[in-house]
């Protein structure tokens, strides 16, 4: 990736505690780059290690497309100072990724603007939107490139940040124990919000105690004056949250959080809601987004509240964008509601999703659910797709499970019904593709691995 930043060697070497082997502190560069594919002239090269590839092989391609700087963390094969020119800074660091991170969080403090860090085991990219929808509306604010949530994407995005910025949003995903830490300390969030602790990413966490003790890492790394924001009905979250000293607003659907959603009413493929801020009341109405979703628009509206804003006409500013905000799409064709969930998937994901499918089904006369492998949750893997499977068949009409944990889901689903199939592919799927009923509605929904969205294609392609 490439981020345009002007710096010099000097504010570099400063940034990173890094030594200068070669060239001089007044070099510039005019951006940063860790792919030698889109390098730009002038920029700084910066050689990261992953399980596929190093960037250190990549030096010599660096500087023929222009780089004026290198950032490695030992001498590659071929690499000899002697012959390089003077005008080329090369800066040695022991480790290319934390210096990434030290980088950024320099840029960081030199901005100095107010951070906001979003984490939770789903919801934060929804929430992260909702977040920029409203905060751009009357801050100058700035949010992740793209889904860029990692220890590379973090400290890229927050290199993308300009000067003048006013509030910085920041979404921070996890998948091994300690990289909410890493990526707390270099954002220094002064309000943090995590929206929901679910089992996810089980291989890495082991536990949904692992999961609470990574993500309530944000808490703990966020300013002593700063706000913690946090989904009231996780009760493993509530309990939790007592232990910090920070101020504290919280969400849901429990009358008694800060921000809550009441007296939910579905029309179609409308919604009408209330959304309660301590004593007030704001109707809203706006296209049918889910109950799940309905969490993350209030996680956003704690943030708003946090800021000083007006509900009311923060509601009014952003209700027409909110539909087109969701990850979840809605697909119309012929007598199909298709419903278009395959970004990713997890229990906690998949147990919302399928009450939101409850919520509606009343509106259709038949339901098929397509779902995918839950990827990531270790030995209990079995256990969740069996559970879903469950759900599944109280709700759902027909079902097709897809992937290895196939079976799993078929197990749980068969306790109620024996409508059902299995494919080990996507593609075996596809080739096999029938629907059991000529009008109603379809739920695709899956981990990204799977790719899912291949299904939605092809059904669109079918219900021409």
């Amino acid at each position: 990736m490439n981020v345009e930043i002007k710096l010099t060697t000097e504010d570099v070497i400063k940034a990173v505690s890094g030594m200068l082997v070669n060239g001089d502190m007044g070099i510039p560069f005019r951006g940063v780059s860790t792919d030698t594919r889109i390098i730009k002239p002038g920029y700084l090269f910066w050689a990261l290690k992953g399980k596929n590839f190093d960037g250190h092989d990549f030096w010599q391609t660096a500087i023929k497309k222009g780089a004026k700087g290198l950032v490695i963390s030992y001498f590659p094969q071929g690499f000899v100072l002697e012959k390089l020119p003077r005008t080329i800074s090369v800066i040695l660091v022991r480790d290319t990724l934390k210096a990434l991170g030290d980088l950024a969080h320099w840029w960081r403090k030199k901005l100095n603007f107010h951070a906001v860090a979003i984490t939770g085991s789903c919801g934060k990219t929804t929430t992260k939107e909702f977040v920029y929808a409203i905060l751009s509306k009357y801050f100058k604010t700035s949010k992740n490139i793209a889904n860029y949530n990692n220890l590379i994407g973090v400290p890229l995005s927050i290199l993308s940040f300009k000067e003048g910025i006013e509030i910085g949003i920041l979404e921070l995903a996890t998948n091994t124990p300690g990289e909410i830490e890493t990526l707390a300390k270099i954002v220094n969030p002064q309000t943090s919000v995590i929206t929901s602790i679910y089992p996810a990413h089980l291989e890495g966490l082991k536990s949904i105690e692992g999961v609470l003790k990574e993500k309530i890492e944000l808490f703990k790394n966020t300013d002593p004056n700063g706000t913690l924001i946090y989904n009231f009905d996780n009760e493993i979250l509530r309990e939790k949250v007592k232990e910090f000293s920070q101020k504290k607003i919280s969400f849901g659907m429990d009358n008694n959080a800060d921000i809550s959603f009441q007296d939910i009413k579905i029309q179609g493929e409308k919604l009408k809601v209330n959304i309660r801020c301590k004593e007030n009341f704001y109707p809203l109405e706006i296209q049918n987004i889910g109950t799940h979703n309905l969490y993350n628009l209030c996680g956003a509206l704690a943030i708003a509240y946090n800021f000083g804003l007006d509900l009311k006409d923060v509601l009014e500013k952003i209700k027409d964008e909110i539909p087109n905000l969701v990850r979840m799409k809605f697909i119309s064709k012929k007598n199909y509601l298709i419903i278009d969930d395959t970004y990713n998937a997890n229990p906690g994901s998949m147990k919302a999703v399928l009450k939101f499918l409850a919520d509606i089904s009343k509106n259709y006369e038949k339901i098929l659910v397509i779902l995918g492998d839950m990827k990531e949750l270790g030995e209990e893997s079995e256990k969740f797709h069996k559970e879903i499977g469950e759900i599944a068949g109280k709700i759902a009409d027909w079902a097709i499970f897809i992937g290895e944990m196939a079976p799993y889901y078929a197990e749980g689903f068969a306790k109620f019904k024996n409508t059902f199939k299995t494919f080990n592919t996507v593609e075996e799927f596809s080739e096999n593709l029938e629907i059991p009923f000529k009008k109603g509605v379809i739920l695709v929904k899956a981990s990204r691995a799977l790719e899912l969205e291949r299904v939605v294609e092809k059904l669109k392609e079918v219900l021409e």
